[in-house]
């Protein structure tokens, strides 16, 4: 499972070859590196239907080279060109729509059986095309909105019933480039034994014990978010830090917070992605936002301030405001704005200026997330027995645990 784009080159494009018409060994005028070429710019829906003109383009279509490069150009290309919407407090519909056809375009609900599938589900992630999900408080899913597929993960087996009777539970999801291997952390804080951290291997189809976090840590996000190789949740040390996994040595490591920024009151802060970043918001209620954006450079303290919305101001009155994606050509952001309702704003960078996305079909009240679409599959198991057996016990812990912290 070769699924990082990163690692590929030019040199890895299929040889000249020709395809056949209604005889595949009829030769054609269209020589299969042309075929690679157009096919590699068109979006995935397309492609789903295109693997049903002949075999040799559902060979070339399902092939781990085509599937790697069709993703690469589509991160360099339209990268969080897509947005999943999911209606709140605890709503089961989703809706997807696209970052370009906002003012133009219905958002698409997602209708059975997928609505079935994904019932009960929160956002955890996104990685390379791929969402995570977060069900129940119990499985966790991967899905492909691209392509309508869901997988779900075995349960851990190895953490033991302290931590399941009284821990709470934070999930991550992303891409280990170095091992080529999606994961999942699931980190369960007893607060007195420490913070557990687990991970699963796609790759193995398994979990592992990673480390525990015994440093006084306190994680302060259920949902880890990846970036560059690892995940990283707002956490409190005293004042507040980041906590960063990286997914490669499985290793925790900490991370300041931009110097400027109100360390001890979590009220006002918030970590996000955006454009690939780490970003940290920094709310001032009636007064301002700031928003920054940390560097991917590798060093541990290049923050800069990306945004500074002032109240009042362009946006109006608002309770909250955070980035969403890009347009296309990179000038305008979509803000999602907390005023008297959600609503979606363009933001013009150069300008300063802003207007209304009014986008049809959405709830009242959502929650978002943006990702790219692609190809990346993974293989649909159903659970055996012993699965089953494994959900029942994990769902009395949690019954336990409730009961316990009630007493």
């Amino acid at each position: 499972m070769s699924m990082n784009p990163s690692q590929l080159d030019s040199a890895s494009t299929p040889p000249a070859q020709t395809l056949g018409h209604a005889d595949l060994n009829e030769p054609s005028h269209c020589p299969m590196d042309s075929v690679f070429q157009i096919l590699l710019r068109l979006p995935v829906k397309h492609l789903l239907r295109c693997r049903c003109v002949c075999k040799p383009w559902c060979s070339l279509i399902d092939s781990t080279n085509f599937v790697n490069k069709h993703l690469q150009r589509n991160t360099e290309c339209n990268p969080d060109s897509g947005i999943i919407f999911k209606a709140l407090p605890e709503g089961n519909n989703f809706y997807l729509a696209n970052v370009d056809s906002l003012n133009d375009l219905a958002v698409m609900e997602i209708s059975d059986p997928l609505k079935t599938q994904l019932s009960g589900a929160e956002f955890v992630g996104t990685c390379n095309g791929v969402v995570c999900l977060w069900q129940n408080d119990i499985d966790i899913l991967l899905w492909n909105p691209a392509t309508k597929k869901v997988r779900v993960l075995p349960t851990p087996t190895n953490i033991p019933i302290p931590f399941m009777l009284m821990g709470s539970d934070a999930v991550g999801f992303g891409y280990d480039h170095l091992n080529d291997d999606y994961k999942v952390v699931r980190t369960v804080d007893s607060q007195l034994q420490g913070i557990m951290v687990s991970v699963y291997s796609l790759k193995s189809n398994s979990w592992s014990r990673a480390e525990t976090i015994t440093n006084r840590i306190r994680l302060r996000m259920n949902f880890g978010l990846f970036v560059n190789g690892a995940l990283y949740w707002l956490a409190t040390k005293g004042p507040h830090i980041i906590v960063a996994f990286d997914l490669s040595v499985e290793k925790h490591r900490e991370l300041p917070l931009p110097d400027g920024v109100n360390k001890t009151d979590s009220y006002h802060l918030s970590l996000i992605v955006f454009n690939g970043c780490v970003c940290l918001i920094d709310h001032y209620p009636g007064s301002r936002t700031d928003i920054w954006m940390k560097s991917n450079n590798g060093l541990e303290n290049s923050w800069s301030k990306f945004l500074a919305l002032e109240q009042p101001g362009i946006l109006g009155a608002f309770n909250f405001v955070w980035p969403i994606a890009f347009s296309k050509i990179q000038n305008n952001i979509l803000l999602a704005v907390n005023a008297d309702k959600f609503k979606f704003m363009w933001y013009d960078i150069e300008r300063n200026e802003v207007k209304n996305a009014v986008i049809h079909g959405i709830p009242v009240r959502f929650a978002s997330l943006a990702y790219t679409e692609s190809l990346v599959s993974f293989t649909y198991d159903f659970k055996p027995e012993a699965e089953e057996l494994l959900k029942v016990y994990t769902y009395m812990c949690h019954f336990l645990s409730s009961f316990i912290q009630r007493l």
